[in-house]
């Protein structure tokens, strides 16, 4: 497998305050990769640098094989946070519908094939029977299966993720990590998340991240390596039910 993203010793900082630190790192085409670490510890700036949206102050980064700017057409992205006012009239199906803006025409609205392509996204995703749903009136759950849907409907070739799942409940966030494990079959999936435990039942690799980073294979992330990455101890708590 290629690498379809490469990191070539690179660093970013924020007002001289260094946030990554020569990160070399190749992401293989149908790769499912983690990332994990503390808050502050690099994760979002290194998404944001995989879309060209933040400039590596040393190093070089390729996506597709070009820049990350020239690259970004072919990557659908779930933000961390959406910002939008919850109250503001629109329907799920438009909310997803967005996505196409970049691949189609610029003028005359849009196409039907575009139609036919969110529709179908709904229904993969499961929320083809909320479509006429104003995005005020969802559950966390169902708002994220959107803000998925309005990645992919991009018809991407790799999917960026930052922290999905924050504020789901268990169930809800297995159903999602089992619908990404699906679509990892014809594309490269990158997701930031806390939950280390979780996320090694569905990724090949773990990239932990605090300024540095070091790439696992799921099998290999024990409490020692967890406790360096964060800092902390790790204490074991075991769930009678």
């Amino acid at each position: 497998m290629g690498a379809v993203i490469q990191f070539e010793n690179v660093s970013f900082a924020y007002d001289k305050v260094p946030v990554v630190r020569d990160i070399t790192l190749d992401i293989h085409d149908g790769e499912f990769l983690g990332i994990i670490g503390p808050n502050a510890g690099g994760k979002s700036t290194l998404l944001k640098l995989m879309l060209g949206l933040l400039k590596p102050g040393k190093g070089h980064i390729h996506v597709l094989g070009k820049s990350p700017e020239a690259g970004r057409s072919r990557v659908g992205y779930v933000p961390q946070h959406e910002s939008f006012l919850r109250d503001f009239p629109i329907s799920v199906t438009e909310t997803v519908l967005m996505g196409r803006l970049g691949n189609t025409r610029w003028f005359g609205g849009y196409q039907q094939r575009d139609m036919e392509i969110t529709l179908k996204t709904m229904e993969d995703v499961e929320i083809g029977a909320i479509g006429k749903q104003p995005i005020g009136a969802l559950s966390g759950g169902q708002l994220q299966r959107v803000l998925i849907a309005r990645a992919l409907v991009s018809e991407p070739d790799i999917l960026l993720l930052d922290e999905p799942t924050s504020n789901i409940d268990m169930r809800v966030e297995e159903d999602i990590y089992t619908l990404l494990k699906k679509y990892n079959e014809h594309m490269t999936i990158i997701v930031v998340s806390h939950d280390i435990a979780f996320i090694s039942a569905y990724v090949d690799r773990v990239a932990c991240l605090n300024q540095t980073l070091v790439c696992h294979a799921t099998e290999e992330i024990s409490g020692e390596k967890i406790e360096e990455l964060y800092g902390a101890p790790v204490r074991m708590i075991q769930h009678v039910h």
